[in-house]
């Protein structure tokens, strides 16, 4: 994956088959971390979430500045669930995915994920980027992060009947 300038720190944090690549909501945090968000900030260390997406992953990278904080991996063969759908901000400006996956923790327990991808470059917790090459990347990136995720449903569905074949 041929990445703008503007993130080469990220790419030796990436996973090697990745194809695409979104920025997601912020991850909760403590009071703590949130007193320590904003001392960061104010140092010009904000904090990022990334999503890196291959044809059967989704990573979600936390960074703070160009140190990665946390990484968190869910695999298309973990997952009991998947939808993805399509939706706008509230502004109504940037469109985005909203994913909601169910991960097989155990035969008895399950996890739920939600995850909301924004394109690179354009989301409300980056820095706008003026050069149109950068611009027509995140587009490019969403697009197919759009079309690897909407296969998801369909690749689980498949495998769960096969599980059930094999079972009767």
């Amino acid at each position: 994956m041929q990445l703008p300038s503007s993130f080469q720190f990220i790419q030796s944090h990436l996973p090697l088959n990745t194809k695409g690549l979104g920025i997601t909501t912020l991850s909760k945090r403590n009071f703590f971390q949130s007193i320590g968000d904003y001392f960061a900030e104010k140092s010009g260390k904000n904090r990022v979430s990334y999503v890196a997406v291959g044809d059967d992953f989704i990573t979600l990278l936390h960074f703070q500045g160009t140190d990665l904080i946390d990484e968190k991996t869910i695999k298309l063969d973990q997952l009991d669930h998947f939808y993805v759908s399509e939706g706008q901000t509230a502004d109504g400006i940037i469109h985005h995915l909203s994913c909601d996956a169910t991960v097989i923790i155990s035969e008895k327990k399950m996890l739920d994920h939600h995850v909301k991808i924004l394109p690179c470059l354009l989301g409300e917790n980056a820095s706008n980027v003026q050069a149109i090459q950068s611009i027509q990347w995140a587009q490019e990136s969403k697009k197919i992060i759009t079309d690897i995720l909407k296969g998801w449903p369909e690749l689980i569905a498949k495998k769960k009947a096969k599980l059930a074949e094999e079972n009767a």
